[in-house]
């Protein structure tokens, strides 16, 4: 009977041992949960400073080709060293309504660029792997979460049947928004549906004219036409709701009507040819917390992009570094807590709370506002210098109020003088 109970003691020590190798063997000082733009920007900080243990998952293959196009502005690609993963530079904006009312702005220099998201995607991710001390699982979906009040080790349950366990979660899901649901956390209120095109046999008038559409006729979120060169551009609309779901058969008929009858861009794409389509949802508007204990939120899922002209790229870059300069602060003092995480919220508020906190509310009314409401707005912003312009898309800052008073004055005359006209 003692032999017995002995062995029976034996063997569940053994199992203990095992439990706790096993642990060892799959437990990472930080996971990243999702591995675009966002994801990767936080786990590049993460390995160029520390050694810490990391692990990336992403549900599909990192670098999805079928994300729609970013554009972003010189000086970014420059800072996060993304040169390869240009495809045009441009040095003419117009912003255009479907009435054809229409601001165009000239630069000497190139003042923005559109990239290539599969390129981004593989360029960072060389460079985190080159790094070393990460894992990438790709094709792996996080389906559940286990947080313990007593031990300071989150448990997160894969689709491949096993379990990590880790100090920090980075959630940068996008629009699946992992954490929230996981901690019973409402979703956002507004969410932008594009849908897009790739495509090739274009007649492009002005290869270094990017062109951003206003108005409701082809959806409320807007559109947009990036040229690679005279023969290939990107061209898409997107449509903004309240709900996270929103069937793309309608965004993809805005398209196909844009593409047909949208004057002048309907001739220089009469003839072209679908090479693929690109579509996503992007919410926009931010939470009121990226912390949530040991887990933070970044990218899309904490609803980052400029909630003013939908900008993905840099907010995602950006917040990527601010999220991953507190993980090495904390995991250089051994302090994976709530206090010392909550560092991101700071710092990102300090950059960006203000901005974003009044675009969001102006956004709210403008997205659902008359068109001729929409064609005001681009009369309004043609009033403007092109160094305003630029203000205005980078950080939704108008001009100085004695600047802003002439802009307004001649704004208000030309108004005027189309009424009297027509």
């Amino acid at each position: 009977m003692a032999l017995e109970l002995l062995s029976r003691r034996c063997a569940l020590l053994a199992q203990i041992a095992f439990e706790i190798r096993r642990v060892a063997l799959e437990k990472y000082d930080i996971v990243i949960i999702g591995g675009g733009i966002a994801g990767l920007s936080t786990a590049l900080h993460i390995r160029r400073n520390v050694n810490a243990r990391l692990l990336l998952i992403d549900k599909g293959v990192i670098g999805d080709s079928t994300k729609t196009s970013p554009s972003t502005f010189p000086d970014v690609v420059a800072r996060f060293n993304l040169f390869d993963a240009v495809l045009q530079k441009y040095t003419r904006f117009t912003y255009r309504s479907p009435t054809g009312v229409t601001a165009s702005f000239e630069y000497e220099n190139p003042l923005f660029v559109t990239l290539d998201y599969q390129k981004i995607c593989n360029i960072m991710l060389n460079r985190i792997r080159k790094a070393g001390n990460t894992e990438v699982l790709e094709k792996t979906e996080a389906v559940g979460l286990e947080a313990s009040k007593s031990v300071s080790t989150l448990k997160l349950i894969l689709s491949n049947s096993t379990n990590v366990w880790c100090n920090v979660l980075v959630d940068a899901s996008g629009s699946n928004f992992f954490a929230l649901r996981q901690l019973g956390i409402g979703l956002l209120s507004l969410y932008s549906h594009a849908y897009g095109e790739f495509l090739e046999g274009c007649k492009i008038e002005d290869p270094k004219e990017m062109c951003v559409f206003a108005g409701m006729k082809y959806g409320n979120g807007g559109g947009w036409l990036y040229p690679i060169d005279t023969n290939t551009a990107r061209f898409g609309f997107a449509t903004v709701t309240r709900s996270h779901f929103y069937p793309r058969s309608i965004v993809e008929r805005n398209f196909s009507e844009a593409i047909r009858n949208f004057y002048p861009y309907n001739e220089m794409l009469a003839d072209s040819k679908r090479k693929r389509s690109e579509f996503g949802t992007i919410p926009i508007e931010p939470l009121k917390k990226f912390v949530y204990g040991q887990i933070m939120i970044v990218g899309d899922a904490a609803g980052q992009a400029t909630p003013w002209y939908n900008e993905g790229v840099r907010p995602a870059l950006e917040s990527g570094e601010i999220c991953g300069k507190t993980i090495v602060g904390a995991y250089e003092k051994g302090r994976f807590n709530k206090a010392w995480l909550k560092e991101y919220q700071r710092l990102w508020n300090a950059k960006n709370g203000k901005s974003y906190s009044r675009a969001t509310r102006a956004r709210f009314k403008a997205q659902f506002r008359t068109q001729e409401q929409w064609d005001d707005s681009v009369r309004n912003q043609a009033s403007l210098t092109p160094d305003e312009m630029i203000a205005k898309i980078r950080y939704d800052k108008w001009p100085s109020f004695r600047s802003n008073v002439v802009s307004r004055y001649w704004h208000n005359l030309r108004n005027l003088i189309n009424k009297l006209n027509m």
